[in-house]
């Protein structure tokens, strides 16, 4: 491949901001439009122009999409390439520490990450007392907070007034606690992931002589998805303006992190912060057919905001996106599930041409129990893994002491569930754990220690005679640990017990506990490596949020219903319902030939507001949806299927009648 052949790929709207002569650039890119493509192409043609390889950053979100895209220009121009760099915000803002730490103020300093955080978070916040809890937030949403106030660029107090509401009556106690986060920060020299940024920005705000140094060995800046980046990201950015060359690519229909901190006016008021800037947008759509693209188009029309797009199907027309209606939760779940069954047995159609798209991994609890049932292959991707969720981690760090007496970091979380038990008894009962030479030892010891109830040690000793019965392992710990797990996750207990029943299915597919823990726990599996696997023939469900950049030939959108989109917490809120309706978006355009919305018949009404600004805010943003976009099959009753019907009977139903949708 070489640049003419690249720029030849091009269609005229790529091949007009690959190749632009304006200084500053931003590249509005819709859902599948070759945004990566022309990326590569305006890399590879500004080395052709002359400029240095070593004198362009290109800046992304992930460390596997930089290295992607300087292979694609190496692949192109060759040796003349190298020396391009592409890396994070993180590992730019390193490279300036690293190479000039005195410009900052920096001499000796060790990055500490988010697990060294919530380490330090813990220790100075304390443990609760039982008795008389304090209701502060815990760790985690101590150490989340402080990052989103940090990536947002706001006060203290409006961040919790957005994050947690609840808290604001503790502000001044949450406020000593990150006063005293950042104090021993300093007198350890640790810097944590928002200071890489936060350092690098004020120093270039403040220093002209920063900004030219780093104009001097960074001529241009090629930025990737833009609307992701939030007023931190832009705080690094504005001050270069003057003297490097921004060429930013985005599509501000696809900015749905506004919760982690992204800020959608970073690239939608793009030309208001850039004057000079010259704006290209790609329209043309290489993923989906037209009827997809129409329902898509069609969501964003209904907005106040002026998204000013609109995809166009470079592959023409196709089949209309459909709309499936059930009882309940649990009927959709099992019709997603034996309608992909039926696909692959009786179409041929690989597993791996199915996705389906949740919310969270919540919402794909009754979709996976359902694939589980039908025997239908899947991986989940994004959000809280099943075996992730805290509960289910308690339940683990059990099987995890009965597979291996030696894993003191599982006996340190078993053994405070127990009431009375905080992390010195813990520590130091687990260092005598780990020198007994057999379990009848250690059972021995956690008579002694008289935290733990009899009839759950007797569970214990029963578990580990059954290690090869592993389904009847994990009903056992579930036992075991009812009385803490129960009291200590009593707000949605019922609910988190349904969790444990999916534990028990994943496990009676294996024979060794040990087995179990290695599959699913001991060694967890990267998103990024799921990704590498991809010619692993099985079906993904996914979160929408975790969606982006993916695509599949047939995609179900699960429970468009009322309440879900925009969710309830947006209700009323001009910019939160706004930002539902993209994250709606992102999942209707990863669809290549199909795209199968399921709801839940629930009879919820709303109605629409108006704001202050007299901005209309929907309530759901389906309801005005028409037969000309979306055909409509509601199912009275569960779906019935066995393998022998279902290969003889399944017929061609036209989905054109029923209810006029207009």
């Amino acid at each position: 491949m070489s640049l003419a052949s690249l720029i030849d790929e091009l269609n005229p709207q790529q091949k007009q901001a690959a190749t632009t002569e304006s200084k500053h650039s931003l590249v509005l890119a819709g859902a599948g439009c070759g945004k990566t493509k022309t990326i590569v192409a305006r890399a590879a043609y500004l080395i052709d122009q002359g400029v240095p390889a070593n004198q362009i950053q290109i800046l992304t979100f992930t460390r596997r999409s930089a290295s992607e895209i300087v292979a694609r220009v190496e692949l192109a121009l060759g040796e003349q390439a190298k020396g391009l760099r592409a890396s994070t915000f993180h590992t730019f803002c390193m490279y300036l520490l690293r190479r000039i730490p005195k410009a900052f103020g920096l001499e000796q300093f060790s990055i500490i990450d988010r697990d060294d955080q919530l380490m330090m978070f813990r220790l100075i916040r304390g443990k609760d007392d039982k008795k008389n809890p304090n209701q502060l937030p815990k760790p985690q949403e101590l150490c989340d907070l402080y990052s989103f106030a940090r990536n947002t660029r706001q006060k203290l107090s409006d961040a919790l007034e957005k994050q947690h509401p609840e808290h604001i009556v503790f502000k001044d106690q949450i406020a000593e606690i990150m006063k005293e986060y950042e104090t021993r920060k300093r007198a350890r020299s640790f810097l944590d992931y928002d200071d890489i940024l936060a350092i690098v920005a004020s120093a270039l705000d403040q220093s002209e002589g920063l900004v030219d140094y780093v104009s001097s060995i960074c001529r241009h800046m090629l930025v990737d998805e833009m609307q992701d980046t939030n007023p931190l990201q832009w705080a690094l950015l504005e001050p270069l303006k003057e003297k490097v060359s921004l060429f930013c690519v985005g599509d501000d229909a696809q900015s749905i992190y506004g919760f982690r901190g992204a800020d959608f006016e970073n690239i939608h008021h793009f030309k208001d912060r850039v004057p000079d800037a010259k704006i290209h947008k790609l329209e043309k759509n290489y993923r989906s057919t037209q009827e997809i693209l129409d329902l898509s188009n069609w969501l964003l029309d209904q907005s106040e905001i002026k998204y000013g797009k609109r995809l166009e199907a470079h592959r023409g027309e196709g089949v209309k996106p459909k709309l499936h209606v059930f009882p309940n939760e649990f009927d959709e779940a099992k019709w997603i599930a034996v309608d992909i069954k039926e696909r692959h047995f009786l179409e041929g159609k690989p597993w791996k041409d199915h996705m389906v798209l949740v919310r969270s991994s919540f919402a794909a609890r009754h979709i996976e129990a359902a694939c589980i049932a039908s025997n239908v292959p899947y991986r989940f991707i994004g959000g809280m893994k099943l075996l992730e969720t805290a509960h289910v981690k308690d339940l683990v760090s059990l099987l995890r002491v009965i597979a291996n007496p030696l894993d003191d970091i599982a006996w340190m979380r078993f053994l405070t569930l127990w009431n009375g038990v905080g992390d010195v008894g813990a520590s130091r009962l687990a260092q005598q754990l780990l020198i007994e030479p057999d379990f009848d030892k250690i059972f021995e010891k956690l008579e002694s220690f008289g935290r733990i109830p009899e009839k759950s040690l007797l569970m214990m000793k029963q578990m580990n005679v059954l290690r090869g019965e592993v389904k009847e392992c994990v009903s056992l710990g579930v036992q075991a640990l009812e009385d803490p797990t129960a009291e200590n996750y009593k707000k949605d207990w019922n609910r988190r017990q349904g969790d444990f029943e999916l534990v028990k299915q994943l496990a009676s597919k294996h024979n060794q506990l040990s087995e179990f823990l290695e599959a699913y726990v001991l060694d967890p599996v990267s998103i990024s490596e799921i990704e590498r696997q991809s010619d692993t023939d099985v079906v993904t469900l996914i979160t929408i949020h975790s969606a982006k950049g993916t695509e599949q030939k047939v995609c179900y959108v699960a429970n468009v219903t009322a309440g879900q989109y925009p969710h309830a917490r947006a209700q009323g809120n001009f910019d939160e319902v706004e930002e539902e309706r993209r994250v709606l978006y992102v999942a209707l355009t990863r669809a290549q030939d199909e795209l199968i919305l399921t709801k839940q018949n629930l009879n919820l009404w709303a109605r629409d507001v108006i704001d202050e600004q007299g901005r209309k805010v929907e309530s759901y943003f389906l309801n005005d949806l028409t037969r000309h976009l979306c055909t409509m099959e509601t199912h009275h009753k569960p779906r019935q299927q066995t393998v022998k019907t279902a290969l003889i009977e399944r017929q061609s139903i036209n989905l054109d009648f029923g209810i006029d949708l207009d």
